[in-house]
């Protein structure tokens, strides 16, 4: 899954069972914000440094730089100044991601002595460079005003908390509760129990669908069935790790008394492509709508322009390469297309049709960021219709379907949104028929809880 991407990760048993519980007991030494934000932070290097100290040297330049250009986007005289102070944020931190991200790029060029793979792997690059453009561009536009402190700004920029996948924090709405926050037995409760789930999700579905997902996509051995259940699986694996981390993130904050927004909505395939783009990592989506679709909404030209480079940029943020590239446009054109007629058109079909055009267009999308080369995606369309195939399904995709069928059934009825409706909205009408129900339900929840620990933790071990 997440491998290498920073030094270490939510789902790092060393991480659960010795650094998180380590920061919990000290953050409770002094009730001070000040404090907290110093054992946040001391917390955040070592997660981001552990194995790599040089990193250090890169986390307090950025954020250096980041602070220079937010006072010079925010109290610039001239226009010149605070358009120079937006734009150098935009080039460092972009030049950070390109480089430290995808650093073969200069491997492919023949460029060697800019290859940093042997020297340092990097951290979680893409969101912290993204986080240093949003803080810049918001005190440019106006949002917020340039942070004096700038402590407060290395809290911000180097909190652990939204490393890994998300979400994407912009600086005005945690400003304040970095100056000042409580930590409650509610906030370790809630925080605890979304995190542990989180991890669940990541390492028993997350990894439950990726091990499918290996099996029916293995370009040896393609099946129709294969490269049908396959790339329904590896949608399924991503969806289950990018939700799993950011429930974990989102656990973190609370439990250091932090409330982040949302990062994902649930899946409803009424809103076409347009609706599942908005909703899955929206944060990201939003920060992008933000600067380069919003301001343009007068303008048709400008405002489909907007969202086709808005695409081309979230695709090469997922994955600095050809296919990613075709991958993010490939939405933003079904956006547009839907945005001009077809989701008209769509509206005066029965339901099904729309349900049917989203899910192949989701399904086609995840091949085209699924397979590096044209040759492999061609290879794996044909098959889908049994071409250049000798058989149905494989042994090993058949054993694989097989021993994860349990897991994957529970993975896709919590993708559906209904599924969880109806099955939270039973849970709040028995716990309040008496208190006697209330505590049974408390108690099957803590024990419920505990068993996901014990299973995540033995499927990290074994993964």
């Amino acid at each position: 899954m997440l491998k290498g991407v920073c030094g270490l990760l939510y789902s790092d048993l060393i991480f659960i069972y010795g650094l998180l519980p380590i920061t919990v007991l000290i953050t409770f030494l002094d009730r001070s914000t000040e404090y907290k934000n110093l054992i946040l932070v001391l917390t955040s290097i070592v997660f981001f440094t552990f194995g790599r100290p040089m990193i250090i040297l890169l986390l307090f330049t950025t954020v250096i730089f980041d602070y220079l250009f937010g006072l010079l986007a925010g109290y610039g005289r001239k226009k010149w100044l605070r358009n120079l102070g937006f734009v150098c944020s935009i080039v460092m931190n972009s030049s950070l991601y390109i480089v430290f991200c995808w650093n073969s790029l200069f491997r492919n060029l023949g460029v060697e002595q800019l290859t940093f793979a042997k020297k340092l792997i990097p951290l979680c690059m893409a969101f912290y460079t993204i986080r240093g453009i949003s803080y810049v561009g918001d005190v440019y536009k106006k949002r917020i005003t340039p942070e004096k402190n700038i402590f407060c700004l290395l809290v911000y920029m180097v909190n652990y908390h939204f490393m890994v996948v998300g979400p994407i924090v912009r600086y005005g709405d945690v400003s304040e509760q970095i100056r000042r926050r409580t930590i409650t037995g509610q906030n370790l409760n809630d925080g605890l129990n979304r995190f542990i789930i989180g991890f669940a999700k990541v390492m028993i579905l997350g990894l439950s669908f990726e091990k499918i997902k290996a099996a029916g996509l293995n370009l040896n051995e393609l099946t129709p069935f294969g490269a049908w259940v396959g790339m329904f699986a590896f949608i399924g694996s991503i969806y289950f790790v990018l939700t799993g981390y950011t429930d974990m993130a989102l656990g973190l904050g609370t439990l250091n008394g932090f409330k982040y927004k949302e990062n994902f909505s649930p899946i409803h395939l009424s809103g076409y492509v347009s609706g599942i783009v908005k909703g899955f990592n929206k944060l990201l989506t939003e920060f992008f709508e933000d600067f380069l679709i919003a301001p343009y909404k007068t303008n048709k030209v400008k405002y489909i322009s907007g969202i086709l480079l808005s695409g081309i940029l979230i695709g090469l943020w997922y994955g600095f390469s050809q296919n990613f590239l075709i991958f993010g446009l490939y939405f933003a054109l079904l956006v547009v297309i839907e945005k001009l007629f077809l989701k008209r058109f769509l509206d005066m079909l029965p339901k099904i049709v729309g349900y049917v055009y989203t899910l192949l267009a989701v399904f086609m999308g995840a091949a085209i960021a699924y397979f590096a080369s044209l040759q492999d995606f061609l290879r794996w369309f044909k098959a889908l219709f049994g071409i250049g195939t000798d058989y149905w399904w494989s042994v090993n995709m058949r054993n694989k379907t097989l021993s994860y069928l349990f897991l994957a059934i529970i993975g896709v009825l919590i993708m559906i949104p209904k599924v969880k409706e109806v099955v939270a909205s039973n849970l709040r009408d028995f716990s309040k028929k008496n208190e006697k129900n209330y505590s049974v339900l408390r108690i099957s929840q803590t024990v419920g809880v505990c068993l996901l620990l014990v299973m995540a933790t033995a499927s990290s071990v074994t993964a």
